[in-house]
C-alpha cells in the first residue's frame, strides 16, 4: 500500500500570533507548512519562487494594498491553487459562502480549520475522480 503524500500549505496572515498558532496545529494536524506570507503583494511576488502549495489559507484583511480576496482571486484563477479564507467580518463570509468559497469565521478551533481543509480537497478529489463517460449509440437511417 502507497501511503499519501503530506500536503504543502501555504500561510497568509499578516496577524503573527494568529500564524504561528495556525502553522503549529496544521503540522500537528500532519500538514507541512511551506511558509507564512503577511501581505498580498508578497503573494504575488512569491508565487513565481515557491513551489506551488495544495493548498493556501488566506486572510481576508491583509496589512497593504492588495487584500486577501485580491490575492485569492489570483491564486485561485492563475495559479488554481485551492484557498481558504479567514474573515472575522460576517457580512464578508456570507457574501464570499454565497460565492462558493470555503470560509473560517475568526475566532474558529482546531476543527473548524480541519473541516475547512476537508471540504477543499474533498471538492478536489471530485474533480479528479474519473467519470462514467456516457456515449450515445448512433442511429443511422437510410437516407434513400
Amino acid at each position: 500500500m502507497i501511503a499519501p503524500t503530506r500536503k504543502n500549505i501555504l500561510i497568509v496572515e499578516d496577524d503573527q500570533s494568529v500564524a504561528r498558532e495556525m502553522a503549529h496545529t496544521l503540522e500537528r494536524m500532519g500538514y507541512d507548512v511551506m511558509t507564512v506570507l503577511a501581505t498580498g503583494e508578497e503573494v504575488l511576488e512569491q508565487s513565481t519562487k515557491l513551489p506551488h502549495p495544495d493548498l493556501v489559507i488566506m486572510d481576508v484583511s491583509l496589512a497593504g494594498s492588495i487584500d486577501g480576496i485580491q490575492a485569492g482571486k489570483y491564486v485561485e484563477d492563475h495559479l488554481k491553487i485551492p484557498v481558504v479564507y479567514i474573515t472575522g467580518y460576517r457580512e464578508k463570509a456570507a457574501m464570499m459562502e454565497e460565492k462558493g468559497k470555503v470560509l473560517l469565521l475568526k475566532p474558529f478551533t482546531t476543527e473548524d480549520l480541519r473541516a475547512a481543509i476537508g471540504v477543499v480537497f474533498y471538492r478536489l478529489s471530485l474533480r479528479n475522480t474519473p467519470r462514467e463517460i456516457s456515449h450515445p449509440q448512433k442511429e443511422y437511417t437510410d437516407l434513400n
